[in-house]
């Protein structure tokens, strides 16, 4: 914060010299935002300090306002409650009116858990009705697959 306080003070004292001097706002403006870059490591667009040297100029070499720091806050003033009560209009609050759209619908209610065990039944069906009836080991392989079944109906319960 005391960079940017000596960084303000300097540029103010530089316009003042050169308005004292009779140099123009615009080179003021060029001479003073080269030296702010090398002297603070900063970069102030001329524009910034000629529009201010006008200032200056035209208030006489007084400051308008003070620059803001954390002991000097800018001042913004407060309306009487009766003046802000006037803008809401009478019986209305601040944050009132029509909701948005999207919050009159409904959410969508959420999906059902996603299974695959009908999908994978449907495919072992499938691989098993391939089984030839003349294949001799037909019955041992359908045995298998009920005793399968068998276990994993225990298992749940």
């Amino acid at each position: 914060m005391v960079h940017q306080e000596a960084c303000q003070l300097y540029i103010e004292q530089q316009i003042k010299e050169g308005l004292a001097e009779g140099k123009s706002p615009k080179a003021i403006g060029k001479d003073v935002s080269a030296w702010v870059g090398k002297l603070f490591e900063t970069t102030i667009p001329p524009e910034t300090i000629r529009t201010r040297a006008r200032r200056i100029k035209t208030v006489g070499g007084q400051m308008t306002t003070p620059p803001t720091t954390p002991l000097n806050p800018p001042q913004i003033p407060d309306k009487p409650p009766n003046q802000q009560e006037d803008m809401l209009g009478k019986g209305k609050t601040r944050g009132g009116g029509r909701p948005p759209k999207h919050a009159a619908k409904k959410p969508p209610p959420p999906p059902e858990p996603y299974t695959d065990a009908v999908y994978f039944a449907t495919i072992a069906v499938s691989q098993l009705s391939r089984i030839r009836v003349e294949d001799p080991r037909r019955d041992e392989a359908i045995k298998m697959v009920s005793d399968w079944v068998n276990d994993q109906k225990r298992r749940k319960t």
